[in-house]
């Protein structure tokens, strides 16, 4: 590697670090900042509840009974949606915890199952036709699908895909055979000849490995000014105006009041020119000062 492309390197290294160092502070700030009103709001709307316990809750309660009142069908609607809304966002926690209940007792939800079905095994068979009706489109493309994969396995040689049931015994022994068939110890024999069939002449791997760093360095520092530049713009916006000035003293105040009271006396007693009138359009006209000012008599 040359000189100057070591040079280059170090150059966009400390870049790359000054610019992390900025973002990195910029972010704290922000975060600091935000933190800071989210705790008082939180506080706020504490003490707000703790002082309108009571009248928070009555009027929940009566909120409630007026929707409910109004429009039964809505409210359930809406109740419905929320508690869809919430298994949307924790589906993994629900069914971490469902899981949770079939181990632990799964027969008795195969028992409950089977006696659901026997009670009233036609409602549940119109059950399953009315979601094929409403999902008829959805149903024919995931049939499609199956066989258009069975088609490529079939013409590749491969055996056909079939998935069945099986209990949790023979589930826990395969899972064990395949444990142990994947992380069974090679040989150093074994090794060696893997590495030979796929090895990579060290100099182009060496190359390759400089170029992604560098690219990969490039990148990284273009990325991160982009952020800098956005964090930068945010704290400005959340920047305070300047400080308050300080309330002046009553001598202050004192001194400005005459100061203001004298520039109105100089000004109404300073002694002004009378401003100089225009005399004639002909230049041959004698100046205005040289006339006699006399208008009495034959003069006027």
């Amino acid at each position: 590697m040359s000189d100057e492309a070591e040079d280059r390197e170090a150059r966009v290294a400390r870049e790359t670090e000054d610019v992390r160092l900025q973002i990195a502070h910029a972010q704290v700030q922000l975060y600091d900042r935000a933190k800071r009103k989210r705790e008082a709001r939180r506080q706020y709307a504490r003490d707000y509840y703790a002082r309108h316990r009571d009248e928070q809750r009555e009027y929940q309660r009566q909120a409630r009974a007026k929707q409910r009142a109004q429009d039964p069908d809505a409210y359930r609607d809406r109740v419905r949606a929320r508690n869809k809304r919430w298994y949307d966002k924790h589906r993994e926690q629900a069914n971490a915890h469902q899981r949770e209940k079939y181990h632990a007792d799964p027969e008795k939800r195969r028992q409950r199952r089977r006696e659901a079905y026997a009670r009233n095994p036609e409602e549940q068979r119109a059950k399953r036709r009315a979601y094929y009706a409403a999902n008829k489109q959805k149903s024919l493309a995931a049939q499609q699908r199956w066989r258009d994969r069975e088609k490529r396995r079939v013409e590749a040689g491969l055996p056909v895909r079939r998935l069945h049931r099986v209990s949790p015994e023979e589930r826990f022994s395969n899972r064990a055979a395949a444990d142990e068939f994947f992380d069974r110890v090679r040989t150093k024999a074994e090794l060696a000849v893997a590495l030979r069939e796929i090895a990579t002449p060290p100099e182009i791997f060496a190359a390759w490995k400089r170029e992604s760093l560098r690219v990969r360095a490039a990148h990284h520092l273009a990325v991160q000014k982009e952020e800098l530049e956005r964090l930068r713009k945010a704290l400005a916006r959340g920047r305070p105006g300047p400080e308050p000035q300080s309330l002046l003293t009553s001598e202050q105040i004192e001194d400005a009041r005459m100061d203001a009271i004298a520039r109105q006396v100089n000004e109404r007693l300073r002694h002004r020119e009378p401003p100089r009138r225009r005399h004639h359009l002909d230049p041959a006209a004698p100046h205005p000062q040289a006339l006699h000012n006399d208008q009495t008599g034959m003069n006027r």
